[in-house]
């Protein structure tokens, strides 16, 4: 499982990082990516392969050409950072996803307090 949090309600819950990849445009991924975790708790940055070249024609009017990018790992896990996203944002993208999400979030309250 793969969790990202945009500049949009609720939590996005993909089956992996490449799978949220294919879902989220680069232009989102560029301005709109708050957070992405996997489900043991390491945190993940997009990282740019081929940034989004943007382009403009009249003032502020212009154009993006699509970039290419992926989710790479940010650091060792961090649970604590984890748990408090799991918390603030208890709302999934899709829906059918709330029960796995609130049933990790009991996971890692466990693991955090080893």
């Amino acid at each position: 499982m793969f969790i990202v949090l945009l500049d949009e309600p609720g939590l996005f819950v993909f089956d992996s990082p490449e799978a949220a990849v294919r879902e989220i445009e680069p232009p989102d991924a560029e301005n709109k990516v708050r957070a992405a975790f996997d489900d043991e708790g390491v945190p993940y940055r997009v990282e740019w392969i081929r940034p989004n070249q943007h382009n403009a024609l009249f003032g502020s009017v212009g154009t993006v050409q699509f970039g290419e990018y992926r989710f790479a790992p940010a650091g060792p896990p961090d649970i604590p950072a984890f748990v408090a996203l799991l918390e603030d944002h208890p709302l999934a993208n899709p829906l059918e996803a709330s029960d796995a999400l609130r049933e990790l979030l009991k996971k890692m309250r466990a693991v955090g307090a080893i």
